[in-house]
């Protein structure tokens, strides 16, 4: 069972990875045409083509044997970041020492070539290519699955605030007042502000384009609780709360800061206890 397993897991990883290993064999293939790094001329035409594909396919097989060799590592890095882990360096580094030892042995006993030192840093330079194209695949691909994430993170917060916004658009609450008669039914949007005043607490709210003014018998701490469950109204002061979409800018005059509201010529102060929140908020 474990046997088949492994074989699904490298069946998977072949799949997915075999266009990278063929983009990356064709490529040094391709470089080595145009560039020639190495001396190619000992054969005829067709002999000499081949002989450089013989570079390409090199290069594929290494890649195939290291994802063979580290295919457990492999497994684990779709799972989790595996950036820390020693295993990732070896594995690295087994395509740079085993490319380079297979191009030299090629070179100097296909090509019929001599080794030089300028030959050796050569292949040493184009095997150092497999590495960093294979991380940087991974990098990209981590960074697509994060963007992903982070996209239906995105279409799920907007959809719960479109919720919440649809709810909070409809939802009407009686402001509770010591007088019965006076309490105060009103849509939760249409709430502008409210001022603590002596035993009472002035209501601002929004009607038909202007912003009016209630007066009810009550304190801004039992109002407060009753608006708990909307995250749209602020404390700005230990006498003011305040309905944040109808905000229009923070104002400041030596040391002391107040809130012009929109559709409406009212201020609010804003104490130093609760600045810091209303500039985040802003």
């Amino acid at each position: 069972m474990a046997t088949t397993t492994k074989v699904d897991q490298y069946i998977y990883l072949t799949k997915k990875n075999f266009r990278t290993y063929l983009g990356i064999a064709i490529s040094i293939f391709l470089f080595i045409l145009f560039f020639q790094p190495f001396t190619v001329d000992k054969f005829e035409f067709e002999n000499n083509m081949l002989f450089i594909a013989g570079f390409g396919m090199i290069i594929l097989l290494v890649l195939i044997v290291s994802q063979i060799l580290f295919h457990q590592i492999l497994v684990k890095a779709e799972k989790e970041n595996l950036s820390n882990s020693i295993w990732v360096p070896l594995y690295f580094l087994f395509q740079i020492v085993a490319s380079s030892l297979a191009f030299v042995f090629y070179i100097r006993y296909v090509g019929q070539n001599s080794m030089t030192f300028n030959t050796v840093v050569k292949v040493v330079i184009i095997c150092f290519s497999l590495p960093v194209t294979l991380f940087l695949r991974y990098r990209l691909s981590v960074d697509q699955l994060r963007i992903r994430e982070l996209l239906l993170e995105t279409r799920s917060m907007q959809d719960k605030l479109k919720q919440f916004s649809e709810s909070y658009i409809n939802k009407h609450i009686e402001i509770i007042s010591e007088n019965e008669s006076d309490n105060f039914r009103i849509q939760v949007s249409e709430i502008v502000y409210l001022k603590s005043a002596d035993n009472y607490v002035e209501v601002g709210y929004h009607e038909q384009g202007l912003v009016k003014k209630k007066m009810l018998r009550s304190t801004l701490r039992n109002i407060e609780h009753q608006l708990v469950e909307f995250n749209n109204f602020i404390r700005t002061h230990r006498t003011s709360l305040v309905n944040i979409q109808y905000i229009d800018k923070l104002n400041k005059n030596f040391n002391s800061y107040w809130l012009s509201l929109d559709k409406t010529k009212e201020t609010i102060p804003v104490s130093r206890q609760y600045l810091m929140a209303v500039k985040e908020l802003l």
